[in-house]
């Protein structure tokens, strides 16, 4: 190991909870109290793969591998690696899910998805994948600090992860774990909020896709992030892209109002919910937001129950956000209504167990649009060049509960009332009392012109009088 990566190594320590690393002589972590565990030695900062692959630092870890940034020594440029962990070198249902990420990544070459460039195993026994090294933060990263995302900048954040996922879905991918850490947004060619959606780790190719679709997973068993889990991947069911579908509604959810659509007390509590009750309405979860209602009903639809009451496909619901888009930009000189804060209750935290329909959550017209493109970046066990926010991947037990609800509470800031458009209003005035004015001088000609007839024709009688006979 290079001395440099030994000196970055002496004295750090890591949250378990939060992932944050912390130098110094501190024991517990600053931000939630956990105890810190040291930064172990890792052999493989310094080493060279495959003779140009150079490994300079560990960017994140997960439940099944972990991610480095390394350098193309031959092409002088940066990449992630991402590499199975050395204790899961002989377990062949890790080796196998490793593969069908290698595979899923294989099939995939859209603007919005992670770049995989190789694929092969160090000396050791470790496959690895070498990526795109994204430069950027995470959504969940923007939402844990921003509190929420604002409507436009979600819209065009969602549209192109639905991109991405249906181009996924046409070549028979399933992502399968979706969460806001998975949606890695950069800065691309000029343009900012460039999505980059990553780690297909417990990706599936479906039947159709035109490989041999392999069960990683028996009857019943579980994998995903309960927080945006479908109904059915609660269950143990079979799925398809409608469930990809319901854990994007999930995101746009807590993009928008800053926390989860459904969170329990544990893992169990959460799966129950989201297989029986239905989300908090907008105005009841964030009484300080103002959300379109027709987006509202875009991410409810999503969050159907049923999978035959969502959205189809992926171009469907970006077809229904794409109009969410344009009624917002039409509407945007129209004030929208400001809702009477005194009939809000304060919502409680634990979120009512008794299942619930949203009414509202019918089908848009679907409108014809073009794709919005976009670019980058990499989760938890996947790549990443900014903070990263280590999720597992794999079985759900590996979920963390102490950080399930700590990093959500809602902007206690108000809408201030007068947001309507002052200076419209006073147009509208001017407008009204210019018609006035044009009122007045009109009825004056008419009666210049009325007094004009009768002077003429008293005139032309006066002159017939006159007149010998």
């Amino acid at each position: 190991m290079n001395p440099e990566a030994q000196k970055s190594l002496e004295k750090r320590k890591k949250c378990p909870a939060c992932s944050r690393e912390f130098t110094g002589t501190l024991v517990v972590c600053k931000h939630d109290g956990t105890l810190l565990i040291p930064i172990k030695e890792d052999l493989m900062i310094g080493t060279t793969l495959a003779d140009k692959y150079k490994i300079e630092s560990e960017i994140g870890r997960g439940g099944m591998s972990v991610v480095y940034k390394g350098r193309h020594e031959l092409m002088d440029r940066m990449v992630a690696i991402k590499m199975l962990q050395a204790q899961l070198v002989n377990d062949q249902t890790s080796i196998k899910r490793f593969k069908q990420e290698a595979k899923a990544a294989s099939c995939l070459t859209h603007t919005n998805v992670i770049t995989v460039y190789d694929c092969d195993v160090s000396p050791g026994g470790q496959p690895y994948l070498v990526m795109d090294y994204l430069v950027g933060e995470s959504l969940a990263d923007i939402i844990k600090r921003e509190n929420h995302v604002e409507e436009m900048r979600a819209l065009n954040i969602f549209i192109q992860a639905c991109d991405a996922l249906e181009h996924a879905h046409l070549k028979g991918v399933l992502h399968r774990d979706l969460k806001s850490s998975n949606i890695m947004l950069v800065d691309f060619e000029g343009k900012t909020d460039v999505v980059k959606v990553v780690d297909f780790g417990i990706a599936k190719l479906m039947p159709n896709s035109g490989k041999q679709s392999q069960n990683l997973t028996q009857t019943g068993e579980i994998f995903g992030s309960p927080i945006y889990m479908s109904p059915e991947q609660c269950l143990g069911s079979h799925l398809d892209a409608r469930s990809d579908i319901y854990s994007m509604g999930a995101m746009l959810y807590e993009s928008l109002m800053g926390m989860p659509p459904l969170m329990g007390d544990t893992i169990i509590d959460t799966m129950q919910m989201h297989v029986s009750t239905m989300p908090a309405s907008f105005a009841d979860m964030r009484h300080d937001l103002n959300i379109h209602p027709q987006f509202e009903a875009v991410v409810f639809k999503a969050l159907e129950k049923k999978p035959e009451d969502r959205y189809g496909s992926m171009e469907q619901f970006r077809d229904a956000l794409a109009h969410v888009a344009r009624t917002i930009e039409m509407d945007k000189f129209e004030p929208r209504p400001v809702r009477d804060m005194s009939t809000m209750q304060p919502r409680s935290t634990k979120q009512n167990m008794t299942p619930q329909r949203n009414t509202n959550a019918g089908a848009l017209p679907k409108p014809q649009i073009s794709s919005i493109s976009a670019s980058q970046k990499i989760d938890n066990g996947a790549a990443k060049g900014a903070p990263v926010m280590n999720t597992p991947m794999g079985s759900i037990s590996r979920v963390s509960q102490t950080g399930m609800k700590a990093a959500y509470a809602p902007n206690s800031k108000m809408n201030d009332p007068s947001r309507l458009n002052k200076s419209k209003l006073g147009d509208l005035k001017n407008a009204e009392n210019k018609a006035s004015k044009s009122k007045l001088l009109i009825g004056a000609v008419i009666m210049i012109v009325l007094a004009l007839i009768l002077v003429i024709g008293m005139v032309i009688y006066v002159t017939n009088r006159h007149v010998p006979t």
